[in-house]
C-alpha cells in the first residue's frame, strides 16, 4: 500500500513539474477585464444575420514588448499603455482579427495599465515591467 502511494505521489509530482516547465518563462499573459457593460443576459431573436461573437482581446508582456491580439471585431482598436513612468499608444485596424506589438523601450520599470478600446467597449489590465528597464 505504501509503495502504491509513493508511486502515485511521484506521478503527480512529475505531471506538476512538466506543467511548470511547459510554460514560457519569457512571456506572461496580462489578465484583461471588460469595463462597464452589464452581466445580465439580453434576450435576442436567433438569426444567422444577427449572430455575432463577443470580441476576444488578449495581451502578453515579453521583456520590452506588449503583444495585443483582437478577434471577432471589425474596426479600429486603440491600445494605451499608461503608468507613472511613461505612456505609449497604438492603433490597430481589425478585420475579424488583428495583432500588434508595442515596444516598451525607453519606459522605466514599474507598474502599468493597459487599456484596449474597441468602439464603446474597454478592456483593461495591469502588468509590471521588469527591473531591466532604464
Amino acid at each position: 500500500m505504501k509503495k502504491a502511494a509513493v508511486v502515485l505521489f511521484m506521478m503527480m509530482a512529475g505531471v506538476l513539474l512538466f506543467q511548470v516547465s511547459a510554460q514560457d518563462p519569457i512571456q506572461d499573459r496580462i489578465e484583461l477585464g471588460r469595463e462597464g457593460g452589464t452581466t445580465r443576459a439580453q434576450s435576442r431573436a436567433f438569426s444567422m444575420q444577427t449572430l455575432q461573437a463577443e470580441p476576444v482581446v488578449e495581451a502578453f508582456i515579453s521583456e520590452n514588448t506588449v503583444s495585443v491580439s483582437v478577434q471577432n471585431y471589425r474596426g479600429s482598436a486603440l491600445v494605451e499603455v499608461v503608468g507613472s513612468r511613461g505612456a505609449k499608444q497604438a492603433f490597430i485596424q481589425v478585420y475579424d482579427m488583428g495583432f500588434d506589438v508595442i515596444s516598451l523601450a525607453g519606459m522605466r520599470a514599474g507598474e502599468y495599465t493597459i487599456r484596449v478600446t474597441l468602439g464603446t467597449e474597454v478592456f483593461t489590465g495591469t502588468f509590471k515591467k521588469g527591473m531591466n528597464g532604464r
